[in-house]
């Protein structure tokens, strides 16, 4: 798949890592080969020392011509006819030392070099990781504000935690067998084909087999992995909306219900995940079960032709089963690497959908400088929601003059909040543009354009942050100066200065330490601080009690001043004051004036006004 690719073009962010890397691997492979192959010494010095010793290997050069293994014999007769005088000089025990002591310093050696594969690996794995994390991050910063209100929160939570260590784990993981276990198995097969191509050809034979059965099960696995991420994203969702509606499951006694629901689903993600892991589990045995069947194939073969004297010595075919059985755990290792990569590729293509969800708020390749001094004009504007059936807006004709407060009016579900969103370009219309003094603004930056709004909305959500972090959000400049200015403009001052560190007291999840109101008046503090010509006032006094409506309502008369203000609003202290009040109903306008205007018309306004839908 193509993110595999991708995910390869981040390992060679880190070349000279993995050029590290693949060297110690190699040196490794050397090592770890010398160190198998010390045994046919070992052998020798017990078995043939002595005159004895000297005669079998001036016999096994003799034999050497007629070998069918001309090179492997030729460089074992030599190894031999060395260790042999140098056991006839300095006697049996000796020589073992010496042997003993070389195993000892290979054996430093080859762990020394381990780690520093291990070592090299690390910034690999970890650099890998921390890159794709901010990938799909983000990623999901620049999605619109469409793909949020389609994908459930707690699904994407899963992506980003579940899925991404998955991959990190199944797949950048697996690095180090990737790189390490080909190299030691090329090595080992090379060797064992210079000792005895016949029996190499002859165990290579039964290779298919143990693949075969092995890509099997790797295929069902990775089906079976992504339906259980999907199982996952679900039973994260249930948590999360139960956390988040924890008061009203509380307030109508369902706790039962919930229980029930959230029991059933854990139930098919626990049945899912053991078929999952039942198929995983079955890779190594199989795998090994398969490769001592072909250790106990050439052992009988290979031990046939020692016995029979054709060309294979003893303490040589020894050393040809050791090297062969180091292979098994380098192709172990690699067939289990093939099985968590098959896992990690559904959680990478869970990934994949939000790196490759596209964004319907598209970029302009040379935007226009952002101003307004004039006006902004809704022309002809119709909006329907992706997957939506009924238009939210059609056909809006609305002029918005520099220095006028407009007043958005409707029932529910009439196309205030998504005019609001539109002006913001949180979506682009499906119909007609919206343009600030003449220029459409799709041919603005949306950084540009979004600088010259400022939006209060009805959640008044604030950060984990600091009351200066929430108010400068995260200005990586902030001015301590301005955070206070626009706090005493928005009425928060006061009670911010009351805080136990003040404007460095920490306001907690979502802002849950401060009061509604609190909240509310950091909320307009923040949409004040880059001091915007234009502020959207979405509901914003609606979920507060009568004091604290009072406070942050003489907090926005302060700054509607001098600034063109949308207001969305169900409060007639609010609305009454605007230039012009915009009744909308199903999407389109039906009555336009200001409060006095539109009571005399005695239409939809005066109502609403009437039968108090309004508080006064």
């Amino acid at each position: 798949m193509k993110r595999f690719s991708d995910l390869f073009g981040l390992v060679l962010n880190y070349r000279w890592n993995l050029a590290a890397n693949v060297l110690f691997n190699v040196l490794n492979a050397f090592l770890s080969l010398f160190t198998f192959l010390a045994i046919v010494p070992f052998l020798r010095i017990l078995f043939r020392h002595g005159e004895a010793a000297t005669a079998t290997a001036s016999n096994a050069a003799a034999s050497t011509g007629g070998a069918s293994n001309g090179a492997a014999s030729a460089v074992f007769a030599q190894v031999s006819t060395a260790l042999d005088g140098f056991i006839a000089e300095e006697g049996a025990l000796s020589a073992l030392l010496s042997l003993c002591i070389g195993i000892v310093v290979l054996a430093f050696l080859k762990n020394l070099v381990t780690y520093l594969a291990y070592y090299s690996l690390a910034t690999i794995r970890t650099g890998v990781a921390r890159d794709l994390r901010a990938q799909v991050f983000n990623c999901m910063l620049i999605l619109p504000l469409g793909y949020f209100t389609e994908a459930r929160k707690g699904d994407l939570i899963s992506r980003m935690t579940n899925d991404l260590m998955e991959v990190e784990f199944s797949v950048i993981g697996t690095l180090e067998v990737l790189f390490k276990a080909p190299i030691m198995i090329v090595l080992s097969l090379a060797t064992l084909l210079l000792i005895s191509w016949e029996l190499t050809l002859f165990a290579l034979v039964f290779m298919p087999l143990s693949g075969l059965l092995i890509s099997r099960i790797a295929a069902s696995l990775k089906n079976a992995a992504g339906r259980g991420k999907v199982r996952l994203g679900e039973l994260i969702s249930r948590i999360e909306e139960t956390l988040t509606g924890m008061p009203i499951v509380k307030s109508f006694s369902a706790e039962e219900r919930f229980r029930g629901r959230f029991a059933s689903e854990n139930e098919g993600y626990f049945q899912l995940m053991r078929k999952l892991y039942k198929r995983e589990y079955l890779s190594s045995p199989v795998s090994e079960f398969v490769s001592l069947g072909i250790i106990a194939v050439l052992l009988f073969v290979g031990g046939k032709l020692v016995l029979a004297g054709e060309g294979l010595e003893g303490e040589l075919f020894i050393g040809y089963l050791v090297v062969f059985s180091q292979i098994i755990p380098p192709a172990k290792s690699l067939s289990d690497a093939i099985f968590k990569i098959q896992k990690g590729a559904a959680s990478l293509e869970r990934l994949e959908e939000v790196m490759q969800a596209k964004s319907t708020v598209v970029e302009p390749s040379e935007p226009t400088t952002a101003r307004f001094d004039e006006q902004i004009h809704f022309r002809d504007v119709a909006m329907t929601y992706p997957g939506g059936e009924q238009a939210a807006l059609n056909g809006i004709d609305l002029k918005i003059n520099k220095g006028e407060t407009v007043a958005l009016v409707g029932a529910s579900g009439s196309g205030k909040t998504t005019a609001a969103r539109l002006l913001a370009r949180l979506y682009d219309p499906s119909e007609g543009v919206i343009t600030w003094d003449g220029v459409d603004a799709r041919c603005f930056a949306t950084s540009d354009l979004r600088s010259m709004m400022g939006t209060v909305t009805q959640d008044s959500l604030l950060f984990n942050a600091t009351v200066a972090e929430n108010i400068a959000l995260f200005d990586p400049s902030p001015d301590p100066a301005r955070i206070e200015e626009v706090a005493r403009i928005a009425n928060a001052h006061d009670f911010v200065e009351q805080l136990p560190q003040g404007y460095h007291t920490l306001v907690g999840d979502g802002g849950g330490r401060l009061s509604g109101g609190q909240r509310q008046r950091l909320s307009i503090a923040r949409a004040l601080y880059h001091d915007p010509p234009v502020l959207v006032l979405d509901e914003a006094t609606s979920a507060l009690d009568a004091e604290g409506e009072k406070l942050v309502q003489a907090a926005i008369e302060r700054v509607m001043e001098h600034r063109t203000v949308l207001v969305i609003d169900h409060r007639l202290s609010t609305i009454r004051r605007a230039d012009r009040i915009v009744v909308l109903e199903q999407g389109r306008i039906i009555e336009v004036g200001d409060h006095q205007q539109l009571v005399s018309k005695k239409g939809a306004y005066a109502t609403m006004v009437a039968m108090q839908a309004f508080d006064s």
